[in-house]
């Protein structure tokens, strides 16, 4: 499990000072990435990038996880991402810009379009609905949807 810590844009820059040719490589591995019809190539190609990409994942085509700071996201066991999800570890609020770990938990789905935004963490065995924007961390088991994304009650 990742440690959920927060920076501002500049610090984690100064922090990992990642060079133009590593820059090249992890945008050239996404393009790959995003654009295979093979599922076992964009792992691979993802796992390159840098990103944790646990055993039995499986992500979908046409995906955007954040390739400017792939070391923080965080894909566990068992995961499974539908297509065209955005997973940002990076980005600006009104006061800051904010760079923070994303974590998708062992067992979780990710329905086709969610956008997960920077220092959320999905719970193991979590749903999240197609077309979400998961502002906030997700328990285990629980099952969320809409935008901002809340937790589907049982009406029965």
């Amino acid at each position: 499990m990742m440690q959920q810590q927060e920076w501002t844009y500049p610090e984690y820059v100064a922090k990992t000072r990642p060079s133009p040719l590593t820059k090249f490589w992890r945008k050239s591995l996404h393009r790959i990435a995003r654009l295979t019809v093979f599922p076992q190539l964009r792992i691979l190609a993802y796992r390159l990038m840098g990103i944790h990409v646990g055993q039995h994942v499986f992500v979908g085509p046409d995906c955007y996880l954040d390739d400017t700071f792939p070391e923080l996201v965080h894909i566990e066991d068992g995961a499974i991402i539908s297509f065209r999800v955005t997973i940002a570890v990076h980005g600006q609020t009104r006061t800051a810009s904010r760079v923070a770990p994303v974590v998708i938990g062992r067992n979780a789905f990710v329905g086709a379009g969610a956008i997960i935004l920077p220092g959320v963490h999905i719970g193991e065995g979590a749903i999240v609905g197609a077309g979400a924007v998961v502002t906030k961390n997700v328990p285990a088991g629980t099952c969320v949807v809409g935008v901002p994304a809340t937790a589907l009650h049982d009406e029965r």
